[in-house]
Order: structure tokens, then sequence, then C-alpha cells
């Protein structure tokens, strides 16, 4: 009987045999197919890009349920109200021109941005993001206390470098970054730097705002802050050092202490301390409280500050690592005293709590004129 093909034979009258091929000629044609498909797709294969950007081409105005999305994020956290005086949407609006009309947004084409004066707008809503000649535009016209909303392209850069004048208060991630700024002072002015008077000799804290005005620079000089924690728990940045700004001999202070009031163990901030900060040769007293801020009663907090007043000097220079629950009582207190000791602090934010209020914590800090890092453990 032949095997290695079809073929019929007539038995008889009534019955017909067909031989069908060896079952290992059939998987070797298979086989074959599958490598000449795989052959063939290696040129499509080539043309597919290597990388797919999705924040890029993201505008506000793009996806039909985007927008209202935001927009009732933003209700919800009070930082848009149909009670804004007047409130901006920048660049090409699409399709939405009837949700913002609704909103009580007006729309604000590039070429009549001119036309918006200065100072005058409570809410702006910056579709294309945050650029240098955005940020110009947002400036003008948005009043002190006013809110910028805008997207974060993280596909450039995983740290945004704020505006002086401004502060981060909210961050979503929906598609791209949203990031929220409030405008807490008038920008460039000489009199003001971060919403603090000085020159007028009534400041009397000794840390970076009481400093000679080519040491304030410092705060300006300090590593980005990052919109969204770091994937990776063990990833590192490279940290920019009070000492190392300054370019202070740490020998002229009476005392030098590391205060770790964080919620890591004290063996892993000490040894990460004495590995990677800059001492120049000066010996610092390390100091462990046990302390985690409530956020509700703020008890810990308060025993914090407390200690910070009766055991640190203004004449000293201190470091310390802290959680958020701690430092957020401590500049929401009404004499900061406490906070204003601090020169160098790194702010650790536990999982429990959203990430952007530890951002807006961290530029409440800065606003003490307190050079802050973000701690990543």
């Amino acid at each position: 009987m032949k095997r290695s093909g079809f073929s019929t034979r007539h038995m008889d009258g009534h019955t017909i045999v067909i031989d069908l091929p060896d079952p290992r000629l059939i998987l070797l044609i298979v086989r074959m197919a599958i490598v000449a498909a795989v052959v063939c797709s290696i040129p499509l294969l080539r043309r597919i890009p290597s990388r797919v950007n999705i924040v890029q081409p993201y505008h506000l105005s793009d996806d039909p349920f985007y927008l209202p999305m935001l927009i009732r994020y933003l209700k919800r956290e009070g930082l848009f109200s149909s009670s804004n005086k007047r409130a901006i949407f920048l660049g090409n609006a699409n399709s939405r021109l009837p949700f913002l009309k609704k909103n009580g947004i007006d729309h604000v084409p590039s070429d009549q941005e001119s036309t918006v004066g200065d100072q005058s707008v409570d809410f702006v809503l910056a579709s294309d993001g945050f650029e240098d000649s955005s940020v110009r535009i947002v400036d003008r016209v948005l009043k002190i206390g006013g809110v910028a909303v805008t997207r974060f392209n993280s596909e450039s850069s995983g740290s945004l470098r704020l505006p002086d004048n401004y502060k981060v208060v909210y961050v979503r991630r929906l598609g791209p970054t949203i990031v929220a700024l409030k405008k807490v002072a008038v920008a460039n002015s000489q009199n003001v730097i971060n919403g603090n008077e000085i020159g007028s000799g009534t400041d009397k804290r000794r840390r970076i705002l009481a400093m000679p005005l080519e040491k304030k620079d410092v705060l300006h000089q300090v590593e980005d802050v990052l919109l969204e924690p770091p994937r990776e728990i063990g990833e590192t940045r490279k940290i920019k050092f009070l000492p190392e700004l300054t370019g202070d001999p740490l020998t002229q202070y009476p005392r030098r202490v590391f205060i770790d009031a964080g919620l890591q163990s004290i063996a892993n901030s000490e040894k990460w301390f004495e590995e990677n900060y800059p001492k120049k040769g000066s010996r610092f007293e390390m100091v462990k409280l046990n302390a985690v801020g409530n956020r509700k009663t703020g008890t810990k907090a308060c025993w914090v500050s407390g200690w910070l007043e009766r055991n640190v000097k203004e004449e000293e220079f201190v470091v310390m690592k802290a959680d958020a629950g701690i430092i957020e009582e401590m500049v929401n207190a009404k004499e900061k005293n406490s906070i204003q000791v601090i020169d160098e602090l790194f702010l650790e934010c536990d999982a429990t709590r959203a990430y952007w209020e530890c951002l807006a914590i961290y530029g409440k800090v800065k606003d003490e004129g307190v050079v802050v890092h973000q701690w990543w453990g």
C-alpha cells in the first residue's frame, strides 16, 4: 500500500480506499510554512518604531472623556470652582469648546494670549504643557493664589523644575501626569523669595533665607523634585548637598547633628549618612527620635518640635531625616520655630499618603528656607 501521498484505489464496485500522506510529511510541511511566514514578516517588523511615545502627543483636549474627568478631580480637591472670577484654557480646544463654556472656562487661542490682562485670572489650564514660553504667559495673567494646571511630559525627564514663585498642590496620572501649581508670589521680585519678605532686617531666621543673596541661590540649585516616585526602591539620584552648594566649612559651627525622625531604622540612616554626606572632616552627632507623625492628632510631631526647640540652637548645623507627617505638622504650626532650626531635610513619604501631598509638603518646607531632598530609603 502506498503511504507517501494521496491516492485512491477501487477495491470493488462499492468501496473506495483513500491512502493519506505519511504524518511525518505533514509535520514537515507545517514547519516549513511557519519558517516561511517568519522570514517574510521580518521586513515588516523592521518598520515598527522601537519606541512609541504615548505622552508627548497628549493634549488636554484630545480625549472626549479626558477633560471632564480632569475637571471633576480638580473640583473634588477644591482647586477649581465655578465661583472662580475668571478661568481660561490656553491652547487648541479642538471639540471641547462646549464643555469649557459650560464650566465657565474661557478659551484663549495662542494668537489672543496678549489680550488677557496681567494678574486677571484665577485658574489656568495650559493644554500644551508648561514650557518656558507658556510659563511666562501663565505667570503674567495668573493672580497670586491662583492655580495653573498642565500636563507633565515624563518621557523627557523624571523631574520638574518648579518656577520659584509656584508650589505643587496636586499631581495625578491620567494618561500623562497632571500637575497643579499654586502661585505664591510675584516672579523675580527683589523683595520676595518664595513668598517670604527679605531684606528688611526683620527676618530672624538663620537658614537660607537669612543668608546673603548669593547663598540664597542654593534653593534653586538643589536637584529637581520627582513628580512620581521611582519604580525601583533602590533607585538612586544625584543629591546636591547643602555644604557642597554653599562651600561653607562645617568647622565654623559649634555643633553638627544628624537627626533621624523617619520610619527607617537608625542603622540604615546612620550608615547612609556616614557613607554619603559631605562632612568635610567634621564630626556629626547621631540622634534617633522614635516618633512617627499622626495625621489626625499630630501628637508625635508636637513632641519632635518640642525636642528640637529644647535641644537645638540657632548657631548649630542641623541635618534631619523625617517622616512627611511630622514635617506637615511642623510647617502648618502657628509658631514655626522648630522647622526654622533645620538647615537640610530629607523628606520621607510613606505609602499610606498620596504622593502629591508629599510634594505639597516639600514645597512648604522649601518656602521656609530649608534645603529639602526626597528620601527613598
